[in-house]
């Protein structure tokens, strides 16, 4: 990968400040019963070729976004690496921010938290402390990226899969009643 210059520094973090989000991310796994947690960046536009830029400096994936109708123009998604390899890249766009700020200090401070844990503990469980730490972390980030007009409110979401799954058997479920009532 190319060494980026100051001005490609600047430029992505004007994009990710207008077009991106810096995401604390939490999964579930069941089969050691507790949360992982993980830092990402995302960037979008209709344009791909910017993307691809940003994916030729700072590493990453380009991925279409679904779209929801025939006549929708495309649109895509540059993910950046995940987890505590987003550190490099959001220290460096940190100097140039004019919105995202903070969710950047506090993406960078969970990006410490889980290098701490994964390199000084291995497998090991965490301190309570650590996990509360990256709790707090998480709904920060959460309220920080909210939109909207209302107010916060700290509550789980449902992941999308989840939520598509949950559509569809309600759809399933409307077209065998419809199908009764014939």
């Amino acid at each position: 990968m190319p060494d980026p210059s100051v001005t490609d520094w600047a430029y992505a973090a004007g994009f990710v400040d207008g077009e991106g989000c810096i995401a604390i991310t939490r999964s579930f796994i069941k089969a050691r019963d507790k949360y992982s947690y993980s830092v990402a960046v995302v960037a979008a536009n209709r344009e791909r070729g910017v993307l691809d830029w940003m994916q030729a400096f700072w590493g990453g994936w380009v991925v279409q976004v679904k779209l929801a109708s025939g006549n929708q123009r495309p649109a895509w998604h540059w993910r950046s690496p995940t987890g505590t390899t987003a550190q490099l890249f959001l220290e460096g766009i940190r100097p140039w921010l004019r919105i995202k700020n903070e969710q950047c200090e506090n993406a960078l401070s969970m990006i410490e938290i889980l290098k701490r844990s994964r390199y000084t503990l291995g497998r090991r469980f965490l301190p309570v402390e650590w996990l509360r730490l990256q709790e707090e972390h998480y709904w920060k980030q959460r309220r920080l990226n909210h939109r909207g007009n209302e107010s916060f409110e700290a509550r789980p979401m449902h992941s999308p899969r989840k939520i598509k799954r949950e559509r569809a058997q309600a759809m399933d479920t409307i077209g065998d009643i419809i199908n009764i009532i014939r």
